[in-house]
């Protein structure tokens, strides 16, 4: 699980660091910047917190912090979906 996570999370990084940097309504708009910031944090977050589980040896640690890996992904994909459709809807 916590390989799955990581593995999410470095793709929706990459997604988003494309969007952020060509979608002109992002340019525009403070709040959009923000939005964009707080969710490449969540899933940086959430890539640490799943390498962290692949590197641990006690199965509890692993169960945790995968665990906290995946609800800062679904956060971050919760905030990925606001964040279009404002997009969608100013555009």
């Amino acid at each position: 699980m916590a390989a799955g996570v990581a593995g999410a999370s470095a793709t929706m990084l990459t997604l988003l660091t494309v969007l952020g940097a060509t979608n002109s309504s992002v340019a525009g708009s403070s709040f959009l910047k923000i939005l964009f910031e707080g969710q490449l944090l969540l899933l940086e977050l959430a890539l640490i917190a799943g390498i962290a589980a692949l590197m641990r040896r006690t199965e509890s640690q692993k169960k945790t912090l995968s665990h906290i890996s995946s609800y800062l992904l679904i956060g971050g994909t919760l905030l990925l979906w606001l964040s279009a459709t404002i997009i969608i809807e100013t555009t």
